[in-house]
C-alpha cells in the first residue's frame, strides 16, 4: 500500500472514531482537513443522545468561529428538515446525521430552528465571564465590563508596574521589596516598568505560585523547592531526548574515547576542563539533571562555537598532535551522528541548559518579586474597576476562582457539572494557560466511564495566538495525559480538501524538514503531521 493510500485509510478511521460519541478524543486537524465538519458532526451526534440540547457546550476561540459554527448547524437541520439533497459523500453524512438530531427534537419538543438560543456554541471568553458574572465576589471579576484584547493592554499594564513605585515612600516591608528590584536593574525605572508590565501580561503562568505573597520561611522553601523541580524536570526533559537519539553503535565507541580525550587533558594539567570529569567514568552520562556539564562537554567535544559539526580538535581539547587515532575515531562517530535528524541541534541545546539550583543571590531577587508581583497585581485590579474593562487572562482566572478547585468546588461548578454532559473544544492550540486550567476544573468531577465526554479539535502547527498567551505546550501535554481525569485518545486528520497534489505532498517535503522532528511540551516545539489530497484533486499542480 503507498503512503498516500496508508494516510488515507488513517483519516477515514480517524474521521469514523471521532463519531463514537461513547468516547472523548483530541484531533490533530491540519489546514484545509475539513475540521469544522467533523466538528459540526460530532455536535450533531451528541445532540441525537442527550435530554436537552444544553448538555452539550461548544467552545470556540473567536465569535466568528461561533456564528459560522451555530450557522453551519442550522443550515444542516434546515436542510436535513427541507429534504435537500448532498452533493459530497461528508455532506450526507452531515444531513443524515441532522436527521437524527431532528427526531430527537421532536420526541422533546426542543424546536431547535425556531430557538437557535437553546444551543449552547460560545467563545471561551464568552463562557468564563458567563462563570465569573455569576459570582462576582467569589470570582474577583466584579463589575468589570468590556473586555479588552491583551494585546491593547500594554499601556494598563505600564500604569500598574509604575504605581508600584509609590511604595517607595511607604516605611514598610514592601517598599523594601521595590527597591530590591530597582537596585537590581541599575535604577533604570523606565527597565522596571517594561519588565514588570511584562509579567502582568504573563501573570497566569506565576500567580499560582506567588498569590498574595509568600507568608512566611516554609512557603518560600516550598516555592522554592517547587521552582527547583521544575527547572530540573525541563533538562531531564532534554537530556532524556538527546539520549535517546545516540546509536548505539556511536554509544559504543564514545565512552573509551571521551576517557582517552579525559586523560589527556588531566596529563596535560587541564583538569578543569568540563571534558575531564569523563577520566573515572564507567558509562556515558545518564540523562540526570546532575550529569548536565558532561552533556555539555560533550556538545562542546562534537560541535563548533557556532553549533555545527567539529573537522578538527587540538590537544586542549585532549587530542595531542600524535593522536590521529583518537581524532580518527572522533570524527567517524560525528559522520554517524550527522545522519541522525534533529540530533545536533537537540546537543546544541546542551549548553544552554541552566544550573537546576538557584544561588543565594538569584534566590533573594525572587523573593523580592514574589512581594512585588503581587503589589502590581492588586494595581492593575485598581486600574480595571477605574476603568471598567479587564483583559483575557482576567476573564479566564476569576472564572477559575469561581469554579472553586477539585477539592472544593464552588456551586457554580456543581451547577455546571450538573447541566454539561459532553464538551467540544474547537482550536484548542490557541487556548491559554489560564483557559487550560478552567477546562480542568470545569470538568473536576467527570470520570471516564460515567457517560460524559471530552473532543478537542485543533493544529499546534498553526498556533498563532501568543500574545494572547496560548501555550501550544498544553496541547501536547493534553495528548499525553488528558484533561483532568478524563484521557484523549490521539486522532490525526490526513485528507487535505483545498490543496492539489502537487501542493500537498511540497508541504509533506519541505514542513518535515522546517519543523522538528519530534513533538516538544516544555518547548512548545511540534512535530510535522503529513497529509493527503483529495481524489478530486489528485493530479492538480502537476507538470
Amino acid at each position: 500500500m503507498s503512503v498516500d493510500a496508508t494516510l488515507l485509510q488513517d483519516d477515514i478511521d480517524a474521521r469514523d472514531d471521532a463519531l463514537d460519541v461513547a468516547r472523548s478524543f483530541i484531533v490533530q486537524a491540519p489546514a484545509g482537513s475539513g475540521k469544522t465538519e467533523l466538528l459540526i458532526q460530532r455536535y450533531l451526534c451528541l445532540l441525537a443522545i442527550v435530554d436537552n440540547p444544553e448538555e452539550v457546550l461548544a467552545i470556540t476561540f473567536t465569535r466568528k468561529a461561533a456564528q459560522e459554527m451555530r450557522n453551519r448547524v442550522l443550515a444542516a437541520l434546515r436542510n436535513a428538515r427541507d429534504g435537500v439533497v448532498a452533493e459530497t459523500r461528508h455532506e450526507q453524512k452531515t444531513l443524515s446525521l441532522a436527521g437524527s438530531v431532528l427526531k430527537r427534537d421532536a420526541e422533546n419538543q426542543w424546536q431547535l430552528i425556531l430557538s437557535p438560543g437553546r444551543m449552547r456554541i460560545e467563545t471561551i471568553d464568552a463562557f468564563g465571564a458567563g462563570i465569573a458574572r455569576s459570582l462576582p465576589l467569589s470570582s474577583g471579576l466584579g463589575g468589570a465590563g468590556t473586555t479588552v484584547a491583551d494585546a491593547d493592554m500594554g499601556a494598563l499594564y505600564r500604569r500598574a508596574a509604575a504605581a508600584t513605585l509609590d511604595y517607595l515612600a511607604l516605611e514598610e516591608a514592601n517598599s523594601r521589596a521595590v527597591e530590591r528590584v530597582l537596585e537590581h536593574l541599575d535604577n533604570n525605572s523606565g527597565l522596571y516598568i517594561a519588565h514588570l508590565a511584562r509579567m502582568l501580561e504573563t501573570r497566569e503562568q506565576w500567580l499560582a505560585i506567588t498569590g498574595a505573597g509568600l507568608q512566611n520561611t516554609s512557603d518560600a522553601e516550598r516555592a522554592r523547592q517547587s521552582l527547583e523541580a521544575n527547572i530540573a524536570d525541563v533538562i531531564e526533559r532534554h537530556l532524556v531526548k538527546v539520549d535517546g537519539m545516540l546509536p548505539a553503535v556511536v554509544r559504543t565507541k564514545l565512552l573509551p574515547l571521551v576517557k582517552s580525550a579525559a586523560q589527556n587533558l588531566i596529563d596535560d594539567d587541564k583538569p578543569e576542563h568540563l571534558l575531564s570529569g569523563f577520566a573515572d567514568a564507567d558509562a556515558l552520562p545518564s540523562p540526570d539533571a546532575g550529569d548536565r556539564l558532561l552533556w555539555r562537554a560533550l556538545a562542546n567535544l562534537m560541535l563548533t562555537g557556532e553549533g555545527g559539526w567539529r573537522k578538527r580538535v587540538t590537544k586542549n581539547d585532549g587530542f595531542p598532535p600524535a593522536s590521529k587515532a583518537l581524532k580518527d575515531a572522533l570524527f567517524s562517530i560525528i559522520d554517524t551522528l550527522r545522519d541522525v535528524s534533529g540530533f545536533r541541534i537537540a546537543l546544541k541545546q546542551c549548553r544552554l541548559l541552566p544550573e537546576p539550583r538557584y544561588q543565594e543571590g538569584q534566590w533573594q531577587m525572587l523573593l523580592a518579586l514574589f512581594e512585588l508581583l503581587p503589589l502590581a497585581v492588586t494595581e492593575l485590579h485598581h486600574l480595571f474597576s477605574e476603568n471598567g474593562i479587564t483583559d483575557h487572562t482576567e476573564v479566564a482566572l476569576s472564572a477559575g476562582r469561581a469554579l472553586g478547585s477539585s477539592d472544593a468546588p464552588g456551586d457554580i461548578a456543581l451547577m455546571l457539572d450538573y447541566q454539561i454532559a459532553h464538551l467540544l473544544i474547537d482550536e484548542m492550540q490557541d487556548t491559554s494557560i489560564a483557559q487550560y486550567d478552567l477546562l480542568r476544573k470545569l470538568t473536576a468531577g467527570w470520570s471516564p466511564d460515567d457517560g460524559r465526554t471530552i473532543f478537542c479539535v485543533g493544529d499546534p502547527m498553526q498556533s498563532i495566538y501568543r500574545f494572547r498567551d496560548a501555550e501550544v505546550g498544553e496541547f501536547l501535554q493534553a495528548k499525553d495525559r488528558g484533561i483532568g481525569a478524563i484521557p484523549l485518545e490521539t486522532l490525526t486528520l490526513r485528507r487535505n480538501f483545498r490543496s492539489g497534489e502537487n501542493l500537498v505532498h511540497w508541504f509533506n517535503s519541505v514542513f518535515a524538514n522546517v519543523l522538528p522532528v519530534h513533538d516538544d511540551v516544555a518547548a512548545g516545539a511540534i512535530s510535522y503531521a503529513e497529509s493527503v489530497p483529495i481524489e478530486e484533486k489528485a493530479g492538480i499542480g502537476k507538470h
